[in-house]
């Protein structure tokens, strides 16, 4: 075989992986219950879904809800899926005390998978849309890590009287602070884009637009008046630590509000500080 026919060989057998479900960072409903037993999660597990904006459909899995219990409700990053937030689900000390729903963003997980929504307004009306079909009536904590930080900012921006609190984990929230770097735009059109698995190309997609959501929020942060719990590590080099420091001195309406500096942890403190995470929910969580 030749230099050429192997070169070839190589990018069709790419190519498939990126078409054929590979990549896909998504947990299939089916698996869920037995991924929680074997973490040891006593509580059942159960899957719903709601029509989203433009009738796409939402989805998120869920343990724990009833009356007696706060909602906390977790919101992955670019690119994720409620699969990010296993090992919150099956945290048998925080779903004692609290319901836990973790959601597929739009064009993520099995949320419209591969269409993705650059406006976090839509995208807030989607998972309003999920909560009044799963938690109706029901006030909430936000748990947004990465791209998922604004997108819980704009929430409560948005909805006020459905959040009892943020917990914003290495949030993108400084339109100043957000890079583009060269490649990202080429990614983003054909031929490049049919390159690269779905869900990064939903990823590129939308972080491009971001930084202009970003900037429409400006004026509306003082609406925020929620407890808000910040994480984030200072040796952060995909969200820089300064974008807490940004939140900060933006969330001027806010009276309850509790920065949490790790000097460790990079940009993937929801996992490697999963218990500093937690402790800031039960903290919003406690009566």
């Amino acid at each position: 075989m030749s230099a050429l026919q192997l070169f070839g060989f190589l990018m069709l057998f790419w190519i498939g992986l990126t078409h054929t479900g590979c990549f896909t960072m998504r947990t299939p409903d089916r698996k869920w219950p037995k991924e929680m037993v074997e973490q040891g999660q006593i509580r059942p597990i159960h899957m719903f879904d709601a029509e989203g904006t433009d009738g796409r459909t939402i989805h998120a899995v869920a343990i724990g809800l009833c009356d007696s219990l706060p909602v906390v409700v977790g919101v992955h990053g670019s690119p994720g899926s409620s699969s990010a937030f296993a090992d919150y689900l099956a945290d048998t000390i925080l779903t004692a005390r609290a319901g836990f729903i973790a959601i597929d963003r739009p064009g993520f997980g099995y949320s419209d998978f591969g269409h993705p929504e650059t406006s976090l307004q839509k995208q807030v009306l989607d998972i309003k849309a999920l909560l009044d079909e799963g938690v109706p009536g029901r006030k909430v904590i936000l748990v947004g890590h990465s791209l998922g930080g604004p997108l819980i900012v704009r929430f409560a921006m948005d909805h006020p009287e459905m959040v009892s609190g943020l917990v914003i984990v290495a949030g993108s929230v400084d339109p100043d602070l957000e890079p583009h770097p060269w490649w990202q735009k080429p990614l983003d059109h054909w031929p490049l884009k049919w390159l690269i698995p779905r869900s990064m190309r939903t990823s590129n997609h939308e972080i491009i637009g971001l930084e202009a959501e970003l900037r429409s929020m400006l004026p509306l942060w003082p609406s925020i008046h929620c407890p808000v719990r910040i994480l984030h590590a200072t040796d952060d080099r995909l969200v820089p630590f300064a974008n807490s420091a940004f939140a900060e001195e933006h969330l001027t309406g806010v009276l309850d509000l509790k920065l949490d500096t790790m000097h460790q942890g990079d940009h993937f403190i929801l996992w490697n500080h999963r218990k500093r995470v937690v402790d800031a929910i039960l903290d919003l969580a406690s009566p």
